[in-house]
């Protein structure tokens, strides 16, 4: 019996310390949308990124509203954030399952307005990563597929 205890005691504070992380990594995007909402043309997400990123003890958050405010914009149908797009990956193959409508245009894959007879295109269904980042980018990709929390590694920068 004494040996579940502490097994259980260490499951505990390991899940309190995921959520510590998922709720800071939450403020930051709450953070990151607002001063998109703000910015209004020229928003630069590197930058705001870093500035943002830069939650610890000595800066708390602008509010609770603000973060609350965002979790529900997120969480309401048919919205995305509005600075990034969403691609829906097999864990084990690599391959898209799903693609937010902005994928394409976010990813630049839209070469021009009015495709070719002869073309196809570079993200779909069934897609292998590997095919449309560079390497750099598809070994990032491939290593946040191995985290069970992948939300604690975003925003992940692909080229």
């Amino acid at each position: 019996m004494s040996t579940t205890r502490p097994s259980q005691s260490s499951n505990n504070s390991g899940r309190s310390r995921n959520s510590a992380r998922i709720i800071a990594q939450t403020t930051v995007d709450a953070k990151l949308h607002a001063t998109f909402e703000e910015s209004g043309s020229s928003f630069d997400y590197s930058s705001s990124a870093r500035v943002s990123g830069s939650v610890d003890g000595e800066h708390q958050p602008r509010s609770n509203k603000v973060t609350t405010a965002y979790l529900n914009t997120i969480q309401r149908g048919k919205q995305i954030q509005p600075f990034g797009c969403l691609l829906a990956l097999d864990e084990k193959t690599c391959k898209v399952i799903a693609y937010s409508e902005n994928a394409p245009e976010m990813l630049t894959m839209v070469g021009h307005a009015v495709p070719s007879v002869g073309d196809h295109p570079a993200l779909g269904i069934g897609t292998d990563i590997r095919t449309i980042f560079t390497a750099p980018s598809a070994s990032a990709l491939q290593k946040a597929l191995g985290f069970a929390e992948v939300s604690l590694l975003n925003p992940i920068l692909v080229h």
